[in-house]
Parts: C-alpha cells; sequence; structure tokens
C-alpha cells in the first residue's frame, strides 16, 4: 500500500517537473531568440547619443551582412595618423550607446573606430538573436567595410555577448586581436544564473532546455565560445575578467583563458562587477588595453 503510494507520488512528482521543464524551455527559447531589446537612447539621462555629443567627428554608416541584414552604426576617425581600427562590440538586448561614452573616446586616441548595431538589436535590421552563430555574419560585413576603406590590422573589441561573438567569429576572420570583457565560456552558465537570480528552480537542466529549444527556433546548433577560443591562435587574445560578475563569473575567463593558445592574456579586475571593468579601474583598464592593441596592431 505505501509502495503504491509513494510510485503515485513519483509520478505525478516526475509529471509536474516534465511540464515545468517543457515550460522553462519554450518561454525561455523564446526570451533567448527574440528578447526585449532597450530602445536606442542613452540609458543614462544626458549620457551622449552621438559621437558629436563628446567633440568626436564621426561618419554614419550602413552595413549590410551577406544574408541581406542592413547594420546600423558609426565609425569614428583616429585622431592620430594610422590605418588601425576597432570594432566595439556590445551585450545582450543592448545596443552601441553604452559604449560609446566608456569606449570610444580612448580608442579613437590611436585607432579608427566602428560601432554597430547586432541584428535584432538598436537600429540595425530584424534578426533572431543566435549568440554568434548568424551574429559572425554580422562582424564579418564589419570587418569587410573596414578593409574596403583601406583599413587594418584591426582588432575586435567585445563586452558581454559582443565578447562572446568576437571569440566564435574571430576565428574566421582576418583579425590581429581580440579583447574579451566579460565573455562567457558556456551559453549555459549565463542563462543559468539569470534563472537563479530571477528565482527558477533547477536552473541547470533548465537551462540546458532553454538552449535546445532556441537552437530548434533558430534552426541553427548554438555555439559555446569554449569550442571556438582555441582556434583564435595565432591571433592576440586579452581576456578581461571582473572579479565580482554575478551573471558571469571570472573563472569563465579562466577556462577561455586555459582553452586558448599563445599569445593570450588575462585581466581579472578586483571588484568589478557585470561590464563594470572598465569603471571601475578607467586607468589599469585603459592602459591594459591600450598596450595590448599598441602590440598587436602596432
Amino acid at each position: 500500500m505505501i509502495g503504491s503510494v509513494l510510485r503515485g507520488i513519483g509520478r505525478t512528482v516526475g509529471l509536474v517537473t516534465g511540464i515545468y521543464l517543457i515550460y522553462v524551455a519554450i518561454r525561455g527559447s523564446r526570451l533567448l531568440v527574440e528578447p526585449q531589446v532597450r530602445p536606442f537612447v542613452p540609458d543614462i539621462a544626458g549620457a551622449p547619443a552621438t559621437p558629436a555629443a563628446l567633440g568626436l567627428e564621426y561618419e554614419p554608416v550602413r552595413i549590410t551582412t551577406d544574408d541581406d541584414v542592413v547594420l546600423t552604426g558609426w565609425l569614428v576617425p583616429a585622431a592620430r595618423d594610422t590605418t588601425t581600427a576597432v570594432i566595439v562590440l556590445h551585450g545582450f538586448t543592448g545596443h552601441r550607446l553604452p559604449e560609446l561614452a566608456g569606449f570610444v573616446p580612448w580608442l579613437a586616441e590611436r585607432h579608427h573606430v566602428l560601432q554597430f548595431d547586432f541584428r535584432g538589436h538598436g537600429e540595425s535590421g530584424a534578426g533572431l538573436v543566435t549568440l554568434g552563430v548568424n551574429e559572425r555574419r554580422d562582424v564579418a560585413a564589419a570587418v569587410a567595410f573596414l578593409q574596403a576603406r583601406g583599413l587594418g590590422p584591426i582588432a575586435l573589441v567585445g563586452v558581454s555577448m559582443g565578447a562572446a561573438i568576437a571569440i566564435v567569429a574571430a576565428p574566421d576572420l582576418p583579425v590581429t586581436a581580440v579583447v574579451a570583457d566579460a565573455a562567457f565560456a558556456e551559453l549555459s552558465h549565463p542563462v543559468g544564473n539569470r534563472m537563479r537570480e530571477v528565482g527558477y528552480p533547477l536552473a541547470g537542466i533548465g537551462a540546458r532546455g532553454i538552449l535546445w529549444a532556441a537552437s530548434l527556433r533558430t534552426r541553427t546548433r548554438l555555439m559555446d565560445p569554449i569550442r571556438a577560443v582555441g582556434r583564435i591562435a595565432p591571433r592576440a587574445l586579452l581576456l578581461i575578467a571582473p572579479k565580482e560578475d554575478r551573471l558571469i563569473s571570472w573563472r569563465q575567463s579562466v577556462a577561455l583563458y586555459e582553452a586558448a593558445g599563445e599569445p593570450k592574456e588575462l585581466f581579472v579586475v578586483e571588484g568589478a562587477g557585470h561590464g563594470e571593468a572598465v569603471v571601475t579601474d578607467p586607468a589599469g583598464y585603459r592602459r591594459r588595453v591600450l598596450d595590448f592593441l599598441e602590440r598587436y596592431l602596432g
């Protein structure tokens, strides 16, 4: 009698758990590939909305990918005589404005700087978010745009999702260096952490279910950057790890560093949260990135 009751309870728990995981996979995958992106306005009132607000010259650009997605951005010329260029890549659900104030002024002192919004973000054309699979085409189009202008060598500088996309895109592109700030090594890591933050149980299994369903929605095989990072060499790689990042553990950068080939560097920023390394230690951050780019872009 007790055995029958326990088996019944077990079947009920299993059924409820299965229904819950299916719900999480369906809802979570939709939010992942068709997220509610932030409007193209500064996140902070009074923050610059164009490079001109920072006293920088710039050219509005429109770049078409090989699958006909139109990307919108701007090209800021270098303050010195050079052909070197840097492409700055933004994070998930964002756009190019946050990195405008945080990165462009000091990068443009030495290099031409190209910013654009990924497909499905900001002012660019619509597209499902694949966290690297299709976005590689966006980066490839940006690199080709700079080369057509006679610019190079080229570096990729990305934050969060932009960092992960830089890692998966670089092995197949004529770029010289990659700077990846707060990159994830495995897609399930930030997805699971976001579930835990919201309060969803079974975050580990749920995250894998979300990614499986997202692959079905996008008809792609989503990519873990750790599977691509070893192919970046002989291009140079600088990994920046915010030590207090609650979304993407700094140990994800350590894992990427260990899997990468030479030349490679790891810069751990104490006290920095997700995407906050550049404001936590601005002088050290800028010095480390600029010195790295100087060595490998020339």
